[in-house]
């Protein structure tokens, strides 16, 4: 009896186990399917942000990154593609600051070094920039458009032509239907000194592929105007400034080009919309000079010389022609001043073409990079002068006279802890009692 009993009362005490292993299977279930549905969610902003940045859509891309990064913060490529997306917006602080913690997080290294070396790059930190973005070229199978115009326009930034031109055949012959390379390779053409001809050939292969590159447009324009096909050249002025009405540089081609063809009522007209845009361009104030001079307006056009020279000092053609205008209007004084101006000017002009020629032959030449860096310094061409400077401190970090160049330089734009450091490089001046035999 008691047998019996027990073999139907064993359900029954199986039950709660029964029980138990039912709500654990349907918590786990749940649990499964509440991390598969976050994982999606995760996904699906990841597939947003990645579409969305390559096809430029930066404010949809910065909401699904933002909705990406709170579901999932120790995401290396989500911080990855936030530095992309920095970079996009030409936001240096951020790039830096995501690039950091891709890294941290374990995020690969190769396409970090990438985008620090374009970072770099854009920020004129081309001896730093060059090792990545030379590495980055080299290792991708077809070249990399952005890695590739950047480092086109750092060889070309350093005199390095050859090597500019390589990149550029490269890029051509992996991409034939990318219009920028063939835009770029008319710059290593202009270094050159080529015909007008061959920039204008040139010029016509980056607009073939492209009919809405405004530089390439505008390089044309100038170039059938130095070749004297004015009316051509009017025509394209006229199409650029279609497209770029707000664009001094525009009106100026398009003012001299008139001025050539012997409408001087449009060229001043032209003239004047772009010293409205850019009232101390030195080009259009002596333009507009011109035009004065040949009214005879002598006061008006020396008024105009006045604010060209005062824009750029060392343009001798101005001051040339100031220089004739004082004689005309009987201030010899001023005259022979002018002219001892002149004379220096054109003489330190024909230094910086020995120098350049030179560079041109030996551009990895340290002592032709310092001098090239004094000159660029002494005649306002600040950021370049920075620019050589580095790249001879990138060979020999303890160059006396360019860390006492750029200590300088930091000292009278106020900062000073880049002052301070140059200057500590440089170690003491050559007349410092430390120094003495």
């Amino acid at each position: 009896m008691s047998s019996a009993r027990s073999s139907v009362e064993s359900p029954t005490r199986h039950r709660p186990r029964t029980i138990a292993v039912i709500v654990v299977l349907v918590l786990t279930i749940a649990a499964g399917w509440f991390w598969l549905r976050g994982r999606l969610a995760v996904e699906r902003e990841a597939r947003l942000a990645r579409g969305a940045l390559a096809a430029g859509r930066l404010e949809e891309a910065a909401e699904a990154l933002e909705r990406w990064l709170r579901s999932a913060p120790q995401s290396g490529e989500a911080h990855y593609r936030k530095a992309r997306l920095a970079w996009a917006r030409n936001d240096l602080a951020t790039l830096d600051r995501e690039l950091a913690r891709a890294r941290a997080l374990g995020y690969p290294r190769e396409p970090l070094a990438r985008l620090r070396g374009l970072a770099l790059a854009r920020t004129n930190q081309a001896s730093q920039a060059e090792p990545l973005l030379r590495q980055a070229f080299e290792a991708s199978p077809t070249a990399d458009p952005e890695v590739a115009e950047a480092l086109a326009r750092l060889y070309l930034g350093t005199f390095r032509l050859a090597a500019a031109a390589s990149v550029l055949d490269r890029w051509i012959r992996d991409a034939p239907d990318d219009a920028r390379p063939y835009l770029l390779r008319t710059e290593i053409d202009s270094r050159r000194a080529v015909e007008p001809e061959v920039l204008i050939a040139g010029y016509h292969a980056a607009l073939q592929r492209d009919p809405n590159l405004d530089q390439a447009r505008l390089g044309l324009a100038d170039q059938l105007r130095a070749a004297h096909r004015n009316a051509e050249a009017s025509t394209e002025y006229a199409a650029y400034l279609a497209r770029k009405p707000a664009d001094p540089i525009g009106y100026l081609g398009a003012g001299q080009n008139a001025l050539e063809m012997g409408d001087v009522a449009e060229a001043g007209r032209l003239l004047d919309r772009a010293l409205a845009l850019a009232p101390r361009d030195a080009v259009a104030l002596a333009a507009r000079a011109t035009i004065e001079l040949n009214q005879g307006r002598y006061e008006a056009a020396l008024d105009y010389f006045d604010r060209a020279v005062q824009s750029d000092p060392f343009d001798a053609a101005n001051r040339y022609q100031r220089m004739l205008l004082f004689l005309r209007l009987g201030k010899k004084a001023q005259a022979d001043a002018e002219l001892q101006a002149v004379e220096r000017i054109r003489k330190e002009q024909a230094e910086f073409g020995r120098i350049s020629r030179e560079l041109h032959r030996s551009p990895e030449d340290p002592k032709l990079r310092s001098a090239a860096a004094r000159w660029l310094m002494d005649h306002g061409h600040e950021d370049e002068a920075v620019e050589w400077a580095s790249l001879v401190l990138r060979a020999d970090p303890a160059h006396p006279g360019m860390n006492r160049l750029l200590a300088d330089h930091y000292r009278k734009k106020g900062q000073l802890g880049l002052a301070n450091f140059y200057q500590a490089q440089a170690g003491p001046p050559p007349d410092h009692p430390a120094t003495a035999p």
